[in-house]
């Protein structure tokens, strides 16, 4: 793809700029905009034709950037490059693209192929180089939401009664909830964490009917770290708690369309409340 005019960024270093100080253009990012390469699984049949069926999975989203840079100065252009160089393998770094529109799309990746800078003259140079996103999906700008349980008293029958009746709100607790947009093409799993105190806290997504459960309770000045991509529930972000936590379906990933995250649990306390993390849309 002709990458230009989208606006890229890796990390801190900015990759498309135009203005007195520096001229910067990303020519050519292949992989970003196409679809990841399958793992299909497939086996063929032993002296038959075709294959036996078999569930596939996308891989990693690897971009290949090409770009081209021209700084005001020689030691701008050799602080743009050092800036490239560096950039670490073992981190991962977000590789953000802004399209005319300004609507934002990201993923977290790694570089996989060190930058080869091809000097033009002392101002200006060409570049390549390429990195690997282990989550394929790419992400919409991100989102924050937070409720809070409170106790409901129950009202009881409506009078004078007409129909249908009205028995009014039972006794118990009344559920928080929070909307999780998805603008996109693709399922994706938000971020959660549940500040006690809290007995028995559970996490619905009405749109699925999905439910995550920790059985106990969570005491005040404790909380949950919910890494429901990886099906990972830490308490204090430090102590696995993975076999208090039951669940049905797929872990409240959050369809296109988006859905609605509310919680509930056996008691109330002002205190307790529930956090979530989500995006504007993901895209495969």
């Amino acid at each position: 793809m002709t990458a230009w005019p989208n606006t890229f960024s890796l990390g801190d270093v900015l990759l498309d700029r135009d203005d007195a100080e520096s001229f910067r253009v990303v020519s050519s990012a292949v992989g970003w905009d196409d679809g990841t390469e399958v793992r299909a699984g497939l086996q063929d049949r032993v002296q038959q034709s075709g294959s036996w069926d078999a569930t596939g999975f996308s891989s990693s989203r690897k971009v290949a950037l090409e770009g081209f840079v021209q700084e005001r100065t020689g030691a701008a252009a050799s602080a743009l490059k050092d800036d490239l160089t560096a950039l670490d393998p073992r981190l991962l770094y977000p590789l953000q693209v802004i399209d005319v529109d300004g609507v934002s799309r990201a993923s977290m990746a790694r570089v996989t192929g060190a930058a080869v800078v091809e000097w033009v003259n002392p101002l200006s140079f060409r570049y390549t180089i390429e990195v690997t996103a282990p989550d394929p999906l790419k992400y919409g700008s991100p989102q924050f939401g937070a409720t809070y349980l409170s106790g409901a008293a129950g009202t009881g029958l409506v009078y004078p009664r007409a129909y249908p009746l009205s028995y009014g709100v039972a006794a118990g607790v009344t559920p928080g909830s929070i909307t999780a947009p998805n603008a996109g093409t693709a399922p994706y799993w938000p971020g959660l964490r549940i500040d006690g105190p809290v007995p028995n806290p559970v996490v619905t997504l009405a749109e699925t009917g999905d439910w995550v459960k920790f059985n106990g309770t969570v005491l005040a000045g404790q909380w949950l770290d919910f890494d429901l991509a990886s099906r990972r529930v830490l308490l204090n972000g430090q102590v696995s708690v993975r076999q208090f936590v039951s669940s049905s379906g797929s872990w409240l990933a959050v369809p296109p369309g988006g859905g609605s995250v509310s919680w509930a649990a056996d008691a109330a306390d002002p205190a307790a409340k529930l956090s979530v993390w989500s995006y504007e849309g993901a895209w495969s």
